[in-house]
């Protein structure tokens, strides 16, 4: 029981949450511009019906691999070959992971797989409860996450559970996908429900630093909601993170110090560049950080409700999806539209993924793109 009711829960917050004062945010049309950028589909390839699942595409080596809710599949990055497909009788829930030509999921039966180069199944482990983001694989270790906020390490070559972690859950949470980040010596860096995101050995779990990303806050539960989304993003000695209706925080990665903090409701990872942070919020503004201070640079706020993902820099622009399959590009200099592509018309909900020239888009009608620069611009 305590499985399903997580999942109505989350489905309860997803519906809820982006309604303000139970009045319909329309969504704005998108402004005017000068296009002066844009982008050209090298390849699209339909990975199957996702079930409402927000499924993250991951790539290692010269493959891409994404998921649909019951299908897992891996693709040439240059010309969308399909190199293998493997079928899963559980529902998959966050996506998949890559590294060293392994992939690696988690369904809603709790069931972590990991599969071959060539998709073949050498493990699986129950983690007795649905599966929550895609899994991280750090050295000789892969670390998985549920709903309730358990984080197990098990070993990557027989699937068995070295440690688990148990993180303090709340009545309600946003469906959203974390990520998990390797830090210092191995170690993951996780965000969780509340809030709170945590530093962790990876031979034991033991925790090195716990800290508030954001303190919720309000009258009533869905008020108080502030998770932590998205993926910790690692720069250097600086580790940046951030809520759902509370702050993006800049932290140290040996100590867990904060360097800085700007309120914010996140939605999705953060992007940066050689000197920015880029944050996208749940009112559908994009806004550009100063990566020393936190000082804003710019703010677009020209895409109002439009279900923005999270940000992610290509170069000199910014991609972000949105709402109708649109990849709307900006400038990182003054956050101006530039350029945008279509996809399939419906909802991206995970930020774009750019590999070298590569940019890989997932919609949520189980469509995977590959698209580069069109230098016709």
């Amino acid at each position: 029981m305590r499985h399903f009711g997580s999942l109505l829960t989350l489905l309860a917050v997803l519906l809820t949450v982006g309604c303000s004062g139970g009045q319909r945010r329309e969504p704005a049309e998108l402004p005017n511009f000068d296009s002066t950028i844009g982008l050209k589909k090298v390849w699209r390839t339909s990975l199957g019906n996702p079930e409402g699942s927000t499924l993250t595409p991951a790539v290692s080596g010269d493959r891409v691999c994404g998921a649909s809710a019951h299908i897992v599949a891996c693709f040439d990055i240059d010309t969308g070959k399909e190199i293998f497909e493997r079928k899963t009788s559980q529902k998959i829930t966050g996506g998949v992971g890559s590294s060293e030509g392994e992939v690696f999921f988690v369904g809603e039966d709790g069931l972590v797989t990991l599969l071959d180069s060539s998709g073949l199944v050498v493990w699986e482990t129950n983690l007795s409860n649905s599966g929550m983001g895609a899994p991280l694989a750090v050295d000789d270790k892969i670390f998985a996450r549920d709903v309730q906020g358990k984080l197990v390490g098990l070993d990557r070559q027989t699937g068995e559970a070295e440690w688990d972690f148990m993180a303090p859950s709340q009545s309600l949470t946003l469906r959203s996908n974390p990520g998990l980040a390797q830090g210092f010596g191995g170690s993951i860096i996780a965000g969780f429900h509340g809030g709170v995101a945590m530093n962790l050995t990876s031979d034991s779990g033991e925790v090195r630093w716990k800290i508030n990303v954001s303190i919720p806050s309000g009258e009533n539960e869905l008020e108080r909601l502030s998770d932590v989304v998205g993926t910790p993003l690692v720069l250097g000695d600086t580790v940046c993170m951030a809520a759902f209706q509370g702050r993006l925080g800049c932290y140290q990665l040996d100590s867990g110090r904060l360097n800085w903090s700007f309120k914010v409701s996140a939605v999705g990872s953060l992007g940066f560049d050689q000197d920015d942070v880029f944050v996208a919020d749940e009112f559908g503004d994009v806004v550009a950080l100063d990566g020393r201070t936190g000082a804003v640079i710019w703010r677009n706020n020209s895409f109002k409700f439009r279900r923005l993902t999270g940000p992610t820099v290509l170069g000199r622009w910014v991609l972000v999806g949105d709402l109708d399959g649109m990849v709307l590009m900006m400038d990182t200099k003054d956050g101006s539209l530039v350029g945008t592509v279509k996809t399939d018309g419906s909802p991206i909900l995970v930020n774009p993924l750019v590999i070298d020239d590569k940019v890989i888009i997932q919609t949520s009608k189980g469509n995977l793109y590959a698209f580069v620069l069109d230098q016709d611009f």
